[in-house]
Order: C-alpha cells, then sequence, then structure tokens
C-alpha cells in the first residue's frame, strides 16, 4: 500500500513538473548576465573524465546500470543512433559548430567533425548547453510534423536542432496535449511523428537545462527570494543543497509560499530543478545517489532530493551531502584539474554507497558489452558470408568456389559466435535466462536457427544449411539492430513479477521460442525451393528438391514438437500465475494456430492431398503464421502476452505477408503446372509404342 502511495505522490509531481515545463521554456534559453566560467570540450571529451561518467552506477527502470548506458538510449532515442557529430546536420560532412565560448569551429587535430560517444554527448549538454542547442540531434521521419508547427521543414527525413524548433515549441506543446488523447495505435503517421519529437524535446529540455538548479537557481526571481533564504549577494555563488533546509523551514513558516504556481519565486526554481530530473518517466529519473538507509529501494537523484524538499517539506542529510557533491563538479567546470578530482570524489563516493548496499550491478561488464557491439559484427560477419555464398556459386568447382566456401563458413561460425557471446554477457549482466522481451526474442531465435541450420549443413553437405543459416543470420541481425533502433529504450530490461520463476522462463519461453525458429527455418527452406523453381535449377521430383523437401519437413516436425510441448507448458504456467490454462490470448492463439498448421502439413503430406509444391506452400503460410504470433499479436495492443505496441511494425509485416503470398501464387501456378506435366513412366511408354508403330 505504501508502495502504491509513494507511486501515486510521484506521478502527480512528475504531472505537475511537466505542466510547468510544457508552459514556460527552461532559463537555459536566456542569455547569462554575467560571464561564467566553461567546461573546455576537450576537458569535456577526456579519456579519464569519459570514463569516470561512463562507469557511475545509476538506478534506472528498476536496476543498477552505468550512465554510459542511460546515456546511449537517450541519443539512440533522439537520433537513431548512438554517437553524433557537432555539425550542422550531424554528419561527419556537415558544418562544424562554432563554439560560443571561442569563436571558432569545433574541429579535431586532422581539421575533420568532432565526433562524439554517447557520454561524451551527454556531458556537452548538461555542461555546454550552449552548443547543444545548436547539435541536430532530433530525428523527424516525417517532414509534415515539422511543417504543423509552422516551421520550415528540410527533406522527408531530416535531423533538427533543438534551436531550429525552439520557435514551434508552443504550437509542439499543444500538438502533444492533442496526440494523448489518441490511442497509439491509432494515430496516424504525422501524428506519431509529433508524439516522438514531443518527448524527445521536453526531456532535451531537461538534459540542458540539468544545471539550472546550480547555475542560477531563481532566475530573473532572484531579487524576490527572501533574506531567511538567502541574501541577495550570495545567491548563484552557494549551493543549493545549503539553502534547501532554509526552505524548507521557511515554507513551514509561511505555507501560503509553498504553491509553485502562485510564488514566481517558487515556481523558477521549481522549474529549474525539473533538468535535475532528466526525463518526464518516473521510471527514467536520474537516480545516481545510493541511499544510505537499507530500507529505501529506490536511489535519490539530484532531481528527487530538490523536490522531496519542495514537495514533502522534508530534507535527509545523506541526500544533501551526495548533493553538495555533485554540485561540486559542476562549480569546477572551469579548471580541469579541480573538475577531474572533484568528479572522482563523487565517483568513489557512489561506488562505495552502492557496494555497501550490495548494488554494485555489472558496470564494467555492461559498459564492455555496449562497447563491443557483438551484434553489429555478427551482422557483418553474416553479410561477408552471404556475399562469398554468391561468390563460390560462380564457379563451385573451381578453386575459387572452395576458397569462397571456406571464407563463408568462417564468416558463419565467426558471426554465430559473436552472437552468443552476446546473448551469454547480457545472460550474466542480468542475472537470468536470455528470452523475456521481443527483441531477445529475436536474438535467440536468429542464432537458434541459424545454429540448426549450419549443424544440417554439417550433416547433409548439400550446400542448402548454409544458405539458410547466412539468410537467416543477415535477416535476423538486421533485424535486431532495427528493432532496437525502432525501440530506443534499454534493451537489458528487469523482468516482471510475473516473469520471475526462473523454471518457466527455462522451460515454456525457450521451447516456443525454438518453435518459432524451427517454422521460420522451414520457411526460409521453402523460399529457396520456389525462387529455384522459378531460376529454373531445381526441377520438380529431382534431388535437390526431394533434398529441400525432406529438411524442410524435418524442421516442421521439430516445430511441432516444440510449438506443441511449449504452449502445454505455457498453460500450466498461465494456470500457476492467473489462475487459468486457457484464456484465448492472442499470443496463446498464434501459438495454437502454429500447432495446428503443423498438424494440417503433416497430416495433408501422410495422406497425399499435397504434394512437394503444395507442402512448401504450406511451409510459406506457416513462416507467415509464425511471424503474427511473434509480432502482429503485440500490435494488437490487447492480452497478457503483448510486449507493446511497437510503431512501424505493421508496415514490414505487411511486406513480409505480400512477398509470402506472391511466392504462394507461384507455388499455385506450378501445382497446376506439375499435374498437367506428363509423368516419366508415361512418357517412357508413348516413345515405346511410337519405336514399335515405326518398326
Amino acid at each position: 500500500m505504501s508502495d502504491q502511495l509513494t507511486k501515486d505522490v510521484a506521478m502527480k509531481i512528475l504531472i505537475l513538473s511537466l505542466l510547468i515545463l510544457a508552459a514556460l521554456p527552461l532559463r537555459a534559453q536566456e542569455k547569462p548576465a554575467t560571464i561564467l566560467p566553461v567546461a573546455s570540450l576537450d576537458g569535456l571529451r577526456d579519456a579519464k573524465t569519459v570514463n569516470l561518467f561512463q562507469s557511475l552506477p545509476v538506478q534506472e527502470a528498476g536496476r543498477i546500470k552505468p550512465l554510459d548506458t542511460v546515456a546511449r538510449f537517450k541519443l539512440l532515442r533522439f537520433s537513431g543512433k548512438q554517437s553524433i557529430y557537432l555539425t550542422s546536420d550531424a554528419k561527419s560532412t556537415g558544418e562544424p559548430l562554432i563554439d560560443p565560448a571561442t569563436g571558432k569551429s569545433i574541429t579535431n587535430e586532422k581539421g575533420k567533425a568532432v565526433k562524439l560517444e554517447a557520454t561524451e554527448w551527454m556531458l556537452v549538454t548538461w555542461f555546454r548547453p550552449e552548443i547543444a542547442k545548436d547539435m541536430a540531434v532530433f530525428i523527424v521521419d516525417n517532414s509534415d510534423a515539422v511543417i504543423a508547427l509552422g516551421l520550415k521543414a528540410k527533406s522527408k527525413r531530416d535531423r533538427y536542432s533543438y534551436n531550429e524548433l525552439f520557435a514551434g515549441r508552443v504550437a509542439l506543446m499543444k500538438k502533444m496535449q492533442e496526440v494523448r488523447e489518441i490511442n497509439a495505435k491509432d494515430r496516424d503517421p504525422v501524428q506519431r511523428a509529433l508524439a516522438k519529437l514531443s518527448l524527445d524535446f521536453l526531456d532535451y529540455e531537461m538534459m540542458v537545462g540539468h544545471f539550472d538548479f546550480v547555475r542560477s537557481p531563481f532566475g530573473e526571481m532572484a531579487s524576490s527570494v527572501p533574506p531567511e533564504i538567502v541574501a541577495a549577494a550570495d545567491i548563484g555563488k552557494g549551493r543549493t543543497a545549503e539553502m534547501l533546509p532554509k526552505m524548507v523551514e521557511y515554507f513551514k513558516t509561511h505555507p501560503e509560499a509553498a504553491a509553485p504556481m502562485n510564488n514566481p519565486w517558487l515556481r523558477e526554481f521549481f522549474r529549474g530543478t525539473l533538468g535535475a530530473l532528466m526525463s518526464g518517466s518516473s521510471e527514467s529519473l536520474l537516480r545516481i545517489f545510493p541511499p544510505v538507509d537499507s530500507k529505501e529501494e529506490l536511489w535519490q537523484g539530484p532531481g528527487t532530493v530538490l523536490q522531496e524538499a519542495i514537495m514533502e517539506g522534508k530534507t535527509v542529510k545523506d541526500h544533501l551531502n551526495m548533493l553538495t557533491l555533485y554540485e561540486d563538479v559542476y562549480l569546477a567546470r572551469g579548471d580541469a584539474a579541480a573538475f577531474k578530482s572533484k568528479l572522482q570524489t563523487l565517483h568513489d563516493h557512489v561506488i562505495k554507497a552502492a557496494a555497501a548496499r550490495g548494488e554494485n550491478g555489472h558496470v564494467a561488464m555492461e559498459i564492455s558489452y555496449h562497447k563491443a557491439d557483438y551484434f553489429y559484427y555478427a551482422l557483418i560477419c553474416f553479410v561477408l558470408a552471404s556475399l562469398s555464398l554468391g561468390l563460390s556459386w560462380l564457379a563451385p568447382i573451381s578453386r575459387w568456389g572452395f576458397s569462397c566456401r571456406i571464407v563463408c563458413w568462417l564468416a558463419a561460425i565467426i558471426g554465430t559466435g559473436l552472437g552468443i557471446v552476446g546473448i551469454v554477457i547480457r545472460c550474466l549482466i542480468m542475472q537470468r535466462p536470455p528470452i523475456t522481451t521481443l527483441y531477445e526474442t529475436i536474438l535467440f531465435i536468429t542464432l537458434t536457427g541459424v545454429t540448426l541450420a549450419l549443424i544440417a549443413e554439417w550433416m547433409t553437405k548439400k550446400g542448402l544449411g548454409i544458405t539458410v543459416a547466412c539468410i537467416a543470420g543477415t535477416a535476423g541481425m538486421f533485424l535486431s539492430i532495427r528493432f532496437m533502433n525502432m525501440e530506443g529504450s534499454d534493451t537489458l530490461q528487469e523482468l516482471q513479477a510475473v516473469l520471475i520463476t526462473n523454471f518457466w522462463l527455462s522451460t515454456h519461453v525457450p521451447c516456443i521460442n525454438l518453435g518459432y525458429a524451427a517454422g521460420m527455418i522451414a520457411a526460409i527452406f521453402s523460399m529457396i525451393y520456389l525462387v529455384q523453381r522459378l531460376a529454373g535449377t531445381v526441377k520438380a521430383g529431382d534431388v535437390m528438391a526431394k533434398d529441400i523437401t525432406r529438411m524442410t519437413y524435418g524442421f516442421v516436425m521439430a516445430g511441432l514438437f516444440l510449438s506443441l510441448v511449449g504452449t502445454v507448458l505455457g498453460g500450466i504456467w498461465a494456470n500457476y500465475s492467473w489462475g487459468r490454462f486457457w484464456g484465448w490470448d492472442p499470443k496463446e492463439n498464434g501459438a495454437l494456430m502454429i500447432v495446428l498448421m503443423n498438424l494440417i502439413m503433416l497430416h495433408a503430406r501422410l495422406g497425399g492431398y499435397i504434394r512437394e509444391v503444395g507442402f512448401h506452400a504450406c511451409s510459406i503460410i506457416l513462416g507467415m503464421i509464425v511471424a503474427f504470433s511473434w509480432f502482429g499479436t503485440n500490435q494488437l495492443g490487447v492480452g497478457l502476452h503483448a510486449y507493446g505496441f511497437t510503431d512501424g511494425v505493421w508496415k514490414w509485416l505487411y511486406i513480409y505477408w505480400g512477398s509470402q503470398t506472391v511466392l504462394i501464387l507461384y507455388a499455385v501456378y506450378l501445382s497446376f503446372k506439375d499435374r498437367r506435366a506428363p509423368k516419366k513412366d508415361d512418357a517412357s511408354s508413348s516413345s515405346a509404342n511410337k519405336v514399335a508403330q515405326i518398326a
């Protein structure tokens, strides 16, 4: 009950925060009255400085992670990439930005545009917001969304800076209110673009105003702050952490002044603290201060400490100490040596406090995991394997063909190994089995399918398994990267309460996903069969056709077993967790459809109702059903199994289903063609009769 009350209070605070933020621009947009010391870009990009910030443990969405992860996925959500160039269009070929402090172009030693990694970018937004506002960080997929704000659009899909969009800020906030009334799956492309842009814009405003509570805590209302809180001469010189207890005491004796919307200087202070929160989502607030009290589950952050004082009228000594250390880092920004020293002090304090709570996480491992980028390099390997395989077909029996096949095998094995290592490291970081999110199913199904295809090739040596492995590996790794970019959120997520029972994660979920993998591999074999029939390299009933059909049949059998066992285990889990074995949930229906389609195919084949071509046509249909159960059910927005609506998935599903429908129609044509073709025995008898008549 208390946890729910805490969440309700936090939600009310956030709603009030966003209302204030949406109503008024942050003070970071204003020009400072006096020249303040600035942090040099070289100092912010110093290797030790970046490493100290990267490895700071933070609590976000219920788990401990490095600040580097937060920076990566914020930048990915805004711009679609995890790095950015300091240019007018965020590309290496763009015009370098001007540093207001020096009046010079920001270039590296070679005179080229400076490239910022995610943590470096975050530090620029915090310590050099005047530069961050000129960075083309927002990717807008639909230019009509920009036009709807009364602004001049660039190309259909382009990048915009904060300053380029600022003139349309008021219109954007109004559009945000309108779009919020529409269900996500019912929004048109422009509304989806506006919804994303409004959330990104507000979060970015918070980021560039992250240290406003230190820079200028009361903005233009500084002169009206009561002397009981701070003397006019001391405003902007002292620490906010020192003023908070005085503010709390002042509000006790002047309760009428505790309403931010009615008190101008408090409203300015409250608005200045919003940047310290770093996000408009309660799950994504910057929580970087581990509480000393072991009973407190939630970490604190600069924003939550400030709001705790304002909204709840209390201060905690340990929280204020942490806030002081955090402020010290910003106040030392103009002196590189002092800046690094204060940062080291903060870093050591946070690490020690987290260790005392047993919440160190796997920060170093996670940083290494992101830097290694296993799945991207796995994609490169699978692309190389596919190219090598294609080149080997130019002269299959020559030394050239043999060499290309060796390269293909090595690249495919290395790509598979990289993917498996990436999954294992994810399991070590999260301390759980590998499949809990839609993103993780893509990785698991892809690498499982590739492994099975490689095993099939090793056993048969027909060249079919390696072809399927290359296709599945390339498509799956590309899909995983594309899906991560579309989601723009951390892919290492905490389990929901109902998923904490690892026994079920180790049985039901892998069985279902292995069934998906078997179904998709069978469909790929069938695609190869039909494409080869179209190219004329395979004919009905020949050796190659029988080999492809035999492999497809084997994967369909495996898919039936895995899908049936996984579905039954899922029912047992549902009965244990939700009190019912079957509830006609879309995901459950999708699993049932896969089982039934496998059964229909096998019985129709055994009964002679379908032949070679018909079996492959049904296999294509099986792949379409798997795609629906895998991705489509989540887009319906109903059911206990839904992973959540993902913008853009329907389009790709329709493209896939459309391409498969074309293959099915071709299979129908082939079926009629094969039935009308004379059989070999009939042709031989006819030839013999003609010879006898001539004789």
